[in-house]
């Protein structure tokens, strides 16, 4: 499908193999919508009135709020698929929110057809079951990791993912949030989140300027590069 054409080559085989055989009220009723950066498209404890899947740009998902306090577990990407597992679940309701971190462009399916669909094409369903099996399955374990990681890997993974947002890569990077917002995205006090800011500071992983963090791309590298090893081994 030419709808398809903007994601990765494997993804792009991926998808067209998944609606070989989707039903025609699916082709009919979905659509592309495009959303601009920094929106909230699914908002948890909404209706899953729909099944989305990104062709281009990057979101992030968040957690149920709790004790008035989000949680900003992961980036995603093109080819990801959102409120399938809910639907899946036999849940009538998001779990979960995404926000837009770049402008994106969408795939929308009511998921009633979509289900629908899914209940009829075994080979399509089996695809999207392994899929989001597997993709359980490594997020549980990403967030136990991430539950045991010090503080200062904790911010590392945060302004690696920062970075990765921004499309295009850039030379430099300029930290525009609060210390209140990277404390509660990172999930540490404020205390805590200045202390390891100057230990980065010292290892020359980050500069501050003007009470800003700046990273630059070589930065970035070591940083990811040092996650990736504590977290594959």
């Amino acid at each position: 499908m030419d709808l398809f054409n903007s994601l990765p080559l494997k993804k792009q085989e991926y998808m067209n193999r998944l609606f070989r055989n989707c039903t025609e009220e699916v082709k009919y009723y979905m659509s592309v919508i495009d959303v601009e950066a920094d929106q909230t498209f699914i908002k948890a404890g909404e209706e899953c009135k729909y099944i989305y899947i990104i062709l281009s740009g990057k979101v992030t998902g968040v957690e149920w709020p709790m004790h008035e306090k989000s949680y900003f577990f992961k980036d995603f990407g093109p080819g990801d698929f959102f409120g399938e597992i809910e639907c899946f679940a036999g849940l009538t309701r998001y779990r979960i929110s995404i926000l837009s971190s770049t402008k994106c462009r969408l795939l929308a399916i009511p998921s009633i057809y979509y289900m629908e669909w899914m209940r009829m094409d075994v080979d399509a369903l089996f695809m999207r079951t392994q899929e989001n099996i597997s993709r359980l399955v490594l997020q549980t374990a990403e967030a136990r990791k991430y539950l045991f990681m010090e503080g200062r890997d904790r911010l590392m993974v945060h302004l690696v993912r920062k970075y990765e947002q921004k499309i295009p890569a850039p030379e430099i990077l300029v930290l525009n949030q609060t210390r209140a917002r990277i404390s509660e995205e990172v999930g540490i006090s404020i205390k805590t989140l200045d202390r390891n800011i100057r230990k980065l500071e010292e290892m020359n992983l980050l500069t501050l300027n003007k009470g800003k963090i700046v990273i630059t791309q070589a930065q970035y590298l070591q940083m990811k590069q040092d996650i990736d090893f504590y977290v594959n081994g």
